[in-house]
């Protein structure tokens, strides 16, 4: 994992049902988010995203990378929806937010 000892990080996920109605929902109902944390800092180191188009995906990387999770995350969700409007950013906001809280939850992270 480049300059990252092994036990510094750890992976969580979390998922959110598509909006209805959109072609996204017609073929997935659900959006997931994997996102590799430095447990150290808090940060998110990398992200991967299920079911979006490989822009979409870089662009979600981009914003999302270096965030630290100790912010709330009004700030992190104002800056993607400064960047984005797509009929899924809900989702996908809440896709994030869910492996923000599951990595919370797990590693007591106040």
């Amino acid at each position: 994992m480049g300059h990252l000892e092994k036990n510094d990080y750890v992976l969580v996920s979390g998922f959110a049902q598509t909006p209805k109605g959109t072609p996204l929902n017609e073929m997935y109902k659900h959006i997931g988010v994997q996102l590799l944390m430095d447990r150290k800092s808090n940060r998110i180191i990398k992200s991967d995203f299920s079911v979006i188009s490989s822009l979409t995906k870089e662009v979600l990387q981009d914003l999302v990378q270096g965030y630290c999770i100790d912010e709330p995350f009004g700030n992190l969700e104002n800056k993607i929806k400064k960047h984005m409007s797509i009929p899924s950013l809900g989702a996908v906001l809440q896709a994030i937010k869910s492996a923000i809280d599951r990595y919370k939850d797990t590693f007591k992270v106040q």
